[in-house]
């Protein structure tokens, strides 16, 4: 057995990772979509702010740097010398499980020690300051995370349904209703978790709408269609609140510096767990959409009007991602959707630690970025990391 490589680079890894998880995939690995052949496009009218925008955006993909974490390192060597408290300091790392890996690529890495009795203690620590907040998110993400496996599955979620069948928190009641979505949901509680009853406590989301659009169109309810596709243009936002949970976590962060790291491992937890629950299907929009939605031109500005919202106002990359699509199926213009694939190849070669890969601050950095991607949204996030790195 030969060892992997330090914990801290591992558990660095395993966030940005979960971070990535739930949407960057899809900008990458699309689904095909029979879009009519859209014509030459025209070089931006840089008066214009969508003009200005795909400029900004070639420019950035332009002078980003071939080596993002060259770049970070040069980024830490270029600053002031001088000394900084965290720059040794014990934020936990070495208290968690530790693993070996094998010769073979195809086997997962086997634990080799167990996690420390400081580490879980500073878990378990975490799991009940979330159990006493007053915050109703709080609650319902100690019961989602479910630290130390203390519950089992069908556990875990009949708590959370509960909770989110009792609460007019969308927060709350979204992550309830994801996880009686998936396919062995059992709960008796999941009963009241309707998209109805989630677009009621969650008024202005555009996701519910595409739950009963999809609904609709199963059942061929033209009309369920029409009301669904009316609210949709109406949505003022498409937010998945997929790091609710670990923005939870990450408010709670414990005093003691040295139990981050059993922190930044719960934060990892939740990002999994919530990155596996389903989302509402997307192709009976697309459907409902395509070539100019068939001729109907009520329902195609209503399906601009839903992709300018979703690209203006997702948290998550999936819904973003969409709006692009959306609009080419349309249209045939796929502008929007070459701007979102640049917007996030931005970002991603300049995914790397801003302060430097000391490995507790580069742990911290994660945390930073998870709570404020809880606070604005994964988008938002995207966008002031890519205008952060882009060198003058």
């Amino acid at each position: 057995m030969r060892p992997v490589p330090a914990l801290a680079r591992r558990t660095a890894l395993a966030v940005g990772m979960a971070l990535c998880l739930a949407g960057g995939w899809w900008l990458v690995r699309a689904p095909a979509i029979d879009a009519p052949v859209a014509a030459v496009p025209q070089p931006p009218d840089i008066e214009t702010p969508a003009g200005r925008a795909r400029i900004d955006a070639a420019i950035a993909l332009a002078t980003m740097p071939d080596a993002p974490w060259s770049f970070a390192e040069s980024l830490a060597a270029s600053a002031p010398d001088q000394p900084d408290a965290r720059e040794n300091e014990d934020c936990g790392l070495s208290d968690g499980p530790q693993f070996a890996q094998s010769g073979s690529a195809d086997e997962a890495p086997a634990q080799t020690r167990a996690a420390s009795p400081a580490w879980l203690a500073a878990q378990v620590r975490i799991d009940a300051a979330l159990r006493a907040s007053a915050d109703p998110l709080d609650r319902a993400a100690a019961d989602f995370i479910n630290a130390g496996d203390m519950r089992t599955p069908e556990s875990v979620e009949d708590t959370v349904a509960q909770l989110a069948a009792a609460t007019s928190d969308a927060r709350v009641f979204v992550l309830g209703h994801e996880l009686c979505q998936k396919a062995w949901a059992r709960s008796p509680a999941c009963a009241a978790l309707t998209a109805e009853r989630w677009a009621q406590v969650d008024p202005g989301n555009g996701l519910p709408w595409i739950e009963l659009l999809g609904q609709a169109a199963a059942r061929g309810d033209d009309d369920g269609i029409q009301e669904a596709m009316a609210h949709l243009a109406a949505a003022t936002s498409f937010d998945t609140r997929l790091y609710g949970p670990a923005g939870a976590v990450v408010r709670h962060l414990p005093v003691d510096g040295r139990d981050l790291a059993a922190a930044g491992d719960l934060v990892t937890r939740a990002l999994g767990q919530a990155a596996a629950l389903p989302m509402p299907p997307f192709k009976p929009l697309l459907d409902a959409c395509r070539n100019e939605a068939g001729g109907d031109a009520q329902r195609a500005s209503q399906c601009r009007a839903i992709s300018d919202t979703m690209y203006a106002h997702s948290d998550a990359m999936i819904p973003f991602a969409i709006s692009g699509r959306l609009l080419q199926v349309t249209t045939g213009d796929s502008s929007r959707f070459d701007l979102i694939k640049t917007e996030r190849i931005v970002a991603q070669a300049h995914w790397s630690p801003a302060t430097g890969l000391a490995p507790c601050r580069d742990l911290r950095e994660q945390l930073r970025q998870v709570d404020r991607k809880a606070a604005v949204g994964e988008v938002a996030v995207m966008r002031e990391d890519s205008h952060r790195f882009v060198p003058p």
